[in-house]
């Protein structure tokens, strides 16, 4: 009954370490792909728009707080490193004119951008890494005519540029599992001109395509 007893202890045990293994091991090398999203602001500030039938102007000031998404890939080569590349939409960022005045077109910027960045990692443990991010983005802009005042019209043009931009990000992630990691993070697209950076506080989720280990060895499936 004893040698019974203790076997049975033994086995249980064996299956709880097992288990704890196939929690506790950490996101592997390997591709991934995710969403993030959250609260966006810029710093804009104060821009003149052109009045509707008049060769005036009036001071406008943008809404500082959007709701920013994103879609991401990457690759990680090991614990330390990652390259990855996303797409970030933002709405539209309307300019409010003082008094109600009315403009003479649009007073509304339109942010889209892909980014390219570089994210080092410094693992805590088997469940939690702190990241940052550095790279470039690809900006396309574009700014509603009244932004722009040609008081020699009756209004501006709407204008289109596109730029690279510096991107940032400081961050921290938890390994839900080996393949489901959830991570909050800090974003910054420089971006210069009238709106000069957009920041969003995102939270994120991701799925790693990586070889999946049951204690020390690769799991079948």
């Amino acid at each position: 009954m004893r040698k019974r007893t203790i076997k049975k202890f033994l086995l249980g045990t064996t299956i709880i370490t097992n288990l704890c293994a196939i929690n506790a091991y950490a996101v592997g090398p390997g591709m991934y792909m995710g969403l993030m999203f959250g609260p966006a602001t810029n710093d804009g500030s104060e821009q003149s728009a052109q009045v509707l039938n008049s060769p005036t102007t009036v001071q406008v000031t943008p809404k500082s707080n959007q709701f920013a998404s994103r879609v991401f890939a990457g690759y990680q080569m090991n614990k330390y490193v990652a390259v990855e590349t996303g797409i970030t939409y933002i709405p539209s960022i309307n300019f409010t004119a003082k008094n109600d005045v009315e403009t003479c077109g649009s007073t509304s910027m339109r942010v889209r951008d892909i980014e390219f960045l570089g994210k080092g990692i410094i693992p805590f443990g088997n469940y939690f890494d702190v990241f940052g991010k550095a790279g470039v983005a690809y900006v396309y802009q574009s700014t509603g005519g009244a932004l722009n005042p040609d008081l020699s019209e009756d209004c501006g043009k709407t204008k289109y540029t596109s730029k690279f931009a510096p991107a940032i990000s400081i961050g921290a992630s938890y390994n839900l599992s080996q393949s489901w990691v959830a991570d909050v993070s800090v974003n910054r697209i420089m971006v210069g001109g009238i709106l000069k950076n957009i920041t969003t506080l995102a939270i994120g989720i991701s799925y790693h395509i990586v070889d999946r280990y049951c204690g020390q060895f690769l799991c079948d499936d």
